[in-house]
């Protein structure tokens, strides 16, 4: 018996996906905090690593999860539109984590993934990938 990743339900690509992502995620992250000299170095990590991270995962989502036949550089557009304001409210969450109540950058991290993850539930499907026969 074969595995099919594609005869799976959408729900359970895009946790695998998703999963997949924030894995690659930290270690991007990781690879910047360990290179970046400047400070705050936190919150500069963050924000190199998520501007890397929103084309990684929407081309990841794009193939794997959604199956997605409409314009890549409309997608893509659209995903970085949504994700300015994840970008924004992220910065400024890790810029108050780390630097103001000085948690670690590890832990805010988590927290900043865990905040676009709920942003990004939000648009995914309905905004950045809506189906080619809705788009505008």
């Amino acid at each position: 018996m074969t595995f099919n990743f594609y005869k799976q339900s959408e729900n359970v690509r895009m946790l695998v996906i998703a999963t997949i992502g924030m894995i690659l995620s930290l270690l991007t992250y990781e690879i910047i905090y360990y290179l970046n000299p400047f400070s705050p170095k936190a919150t500069i990590s963050w924000t190199i690593a998520f501007i890397i991270g929103t084309a990684r995962q929407h081309a990841l989502h794009r193939y794997f999860t959604f199956l997605h036949k409409g314009s890549y550089f409309k997608s893509l557009y659209r995903a970085y539109i949504v994700d300015i304001g994840g970008l924004v409210f992220t910065t400024g969450l890790n810029w108050f984590l780390s630097e103001f109540l000085q948690v670690h950058h590890r832990f805010v991290w988590a927290c900043c993934v865990a905040a676009t993850a709920l942003i990004g539930l939000v648009f995914l499907k309905k905004y950045i990938f809506k189906p080619v026969a809705n788009a505008v």
